[in-house]
Order: structure tokens, then C-alpha cells, then sequence
């Protein structure tokens, strides 16, 4: 009853199967690509364009993922299958092992006719105690027969299952070499269509005007989260000893930058870490999450309110692990380094606003 309530319970809440899911995912996948194609007809925005290319690689990267969850599973599945084989096939031997001694002694003393244990009786009370006795011996020779079938029955359909898992398997990693080669196809397709963006100086231009009107929209944002009240998270501002928030190195630094390329000016409002893909990211102080999801030209973002009009933001993520309104300590795992947004390699954009404005996250920075 108890595990009847358990599966009433998932099946209500919508709890998908690894299969459900994996189907799920597949046809995300195949609707993110339509999506996409439409797109380049369409001749959309860059910025836009490039927050659907991350949105493939995501769903990509969730299938891989899926598809490795479920050989683990698998995997485990044929393991117990294979453990249950080996009991019947223990238990089997066993059996074998009485019948084949009842045979013998069946051959070497021969089988009783019941007129045979009648004549040779003591009398007719101890030839019916022979009767009962031999009609045991059937019934107990009978049922050891059957238990043998049973056991055989139940091995070949354990081998079966064990056959039917394999092929799956097989199918699976076939999928999954397929998917992860997509992946890298998909993630190479963006890095070359930034790529080719930098080398056109009209769509370079254009991308500059997309990202300035995507940081004021993020100003606006930020003017309306960040609060004036003095917090546990503003004093670590005031000692200015914060660290940095990934392990790293610092490849651009906070200011004005000349492109060489074309002569065009462009502004850092924060700082930029290269880091390998998936390091951890941490809150640089205490806070609350104030806004956790995408944002175009920003990719996967985190923003941080820690008072006294203090935010930090944290841009281009794989994965976000908070949600809006959590309270988050120094030091406390929000994310995960990625390339989403403009970024072309795995890298932290990381910034430090006071009272909405830019300032120099440097200043503090204790390396």
C-alpha cells in the first residue's frame, strides 16, 4: 500500500521516467533548431541569435547528459539482472544435483511395483505406511521436476532481459557519441559566427550598438534591485578584501578599450576571468539572489543584492545553482563557469554596481 501511494504520488506530480525525459529533451532539441533556422531567415538580431545558439547547446548538453544518466542506469539494471541469473542458476545446479541422485538410486535398487511393497510387508497396516510413503517420494520427485522448469523457464528470461539491455545500451552510447559530437559541432558553429562577426566591420558595429543598448536595460534593472539598508554583505564592501569570485586569471580589466580592428571604443564595466568550463563560481559576499536567469548579450546571470546599494553580477555561466530571493553566504557555490551570451571561451564577467553605477571591481579585490 505504502509503495502504491509512493508511485500514485510521482505519477501525479508529473515525475518523468529517464525515457520521458529523454524523449522530452529530443524534441526540445529538434524545436530549438526549426527555431533557430527561422531566425537566420529572418536576419534577427546578433545578440538574439546568439541567446538561441546557447539555448541549443544547453538542450545539447542536458540530453548528453540524460543519455549518460541513463546507461548508469542501465548499467545497474543488468548488474542486478545478472545477480538474479546467478542465484537461479545457483539454485538450478542444486536441483539438478537432487534429481541426479534420485536417478541414481532409482538404477541401483529399481523402482518398486506397489504389489511388490504389498507382498513384502509385515503387514497390511505397514504396506499402507510403504504405499504413503513411496506416493511421497513421487510427489517429491515431481515437484523437484517442476521447481527444475520453473528455474529454466525463469533463466531464459533472464538472459533475454539481460540480451534486451545490452542492445540498449549499444544504442545508447551510439546516441550519446552522436549528441556529444554534436555538441562540439554546435558549440564550434558559435564560436565561428562570433568569429565572423569580429571579422565584418558593419556587423561588428552592430553587435557594439546591440550590446550598449543590452547594458542600459541591465542599468535600468539593477537602478530598481539594489537598497540602501546597511547588511552583513556592504561591510565586506567597506574592508574592500573581497576575493575573487572563480579560480582564474584576470584577461580584461575594467575601463575603456580600444579595438584595433576597426579604431571603435568599447567599455568594461567589470572584469573578465578565464576559467575552465564548469568551475565553480562563488558569492563574493553575503546576499540575496535578486535575479538568476538569462539575459541577452549576458548569457546565464546572477545578481546579488548585499545592501547599502551594492550588487554584484556574475555573466556568461553554464549552470546557475540559486534562484531568486535565496540568501547566500561568502563563498557559497551559485554557479558554474561557461561561454553563454557573447562570450567566445569558457570565462566570468564579473562586476561590482554601487547604487546602479559601474565601479571597479578591483578596488575591492584583495589577490
Amino acid at each position: 500500500m505504502f509503495w502504491c501511494l509512493i508511485f500514485l504520488t510521482l505519477f501525479s506530480s508529473g515525475v518523468q521516467s529517464p525515457g520521458e525525459r529523454l524523449k522530452t529533451l529530443r524534441k526540445k532539441l529538434k524545436e530549438q533548431r526549426g527555431k533557430i533556422s527561422q531566425l537566420k531567415e529572418e536576419k534577427t538580431g546578433i545578440l538574439r541569435n546568439l541567446e538561441e545558439l546557447d539555448k541549443e547547446i544547453s538542450l545539447n548538453r542536458k540530453l548528453v547528459e540524460e543519455l549518460r544518466r541513463k546507461i548508469e542506469i542501465t548499467g545497474e539494471e543488468i548488474k542486478n539482472i545478472e545477480l538474479l541469473r546467478g542465484e537461479l542458476d545457483y539454485r538450478l545446479r542444486e536441483k539438478r544435483q537432487i534429481l541426479k541422485k534420485r536417478m541414481k538410486e532409482i538404477y541401483i535398487h529399481g523402482s518398486l511395483h506397489p504389489l511388490e511393497v504389498v507382498l513384502l510387508s509385515y503387514s497390511f497396516s505397514d504396506a499402507l505406511k510403504r504405499i504413503k510413503f513411496l506416493s511421497l517420494i513421487a510427489d517429491q520427485d515431481k515437484k523437484v521436476l517442476d521447481e527444475i522448469m520453473q528455474l529454466e523457464e525463469r533463466l531464459n528470461l533472464k538472459k533475454s532481459q539481460i540480451e534486451r539491455k545490452l542492445s540498449l545500451l549499444d544504442k545508447i552510447y551510439n546516441e550519446l557519441e552522436n549528441q556529444e559530437e554534436e555538441l562540439s559541432v554546435t558549440k564550434n558553429g558559435k564560436r565561428k559566427y562570433l568569429t565572423e562577426i569580429e571579422g565584418k566591420r558593419k556587423n561588428a558595429i552592430k553587435m557594439s550598438e546591440e550590446m550598449k543598448q543590452s547594458m542600459k536595460d541591465l542599468e535600468d534593472l539593477i537602478s530598481k534591485l539594489s537598497t540602501k539598508e546597511k547588511t552583513e554583505g556592504s561591510i565586506y564592501f567597506e574592508k574592500k578584501q573581497l576575493k575573487l569570485p572563480v579560480d582564474g586569471f584576470i584577461i580584461s580589466y575594467f575601463g575603456r578599450k580600444r579595438e584595433e580592428l576597426y579604431g571603435t571604443i568599447t567599455i568594461n564595466r567589470g572584469i573578465d576571468i578565464r576559467a575552465d568550463w564548469g568551475t565553480d563560481i562563488k558569492a563574493v559576499a553575503p546576499g540575496r539572489v535578486v535575479y538568476s536567469d538569462n539575459f541577452l548579450g549576458y548569457g546565464k546571470i546572477i545578481l546579488i543584492e548585499h545592501g547599502e546599494g551594492f550588487i554584484s553580477l556574475y555573466s556568461h555561466l553554464s549552470t546557475i545553482t540559486v534562484e531568486n530571493g535565496n540568501e547566500v553566504a561568502e563563498g557559497t557555490v551559485i554557479g558554474k563557469v561557461g561561454e553563454t551570451g557573447s562570450a567566445k571561451e569558457p570565462m566570468l564577467h564579473f562586476e561590482i554596481r554601487k547604487s546602479g553605477k559601474a565601479i571597479n571591481p578591483m578596488n575591492y579585490i584583495k589577490l
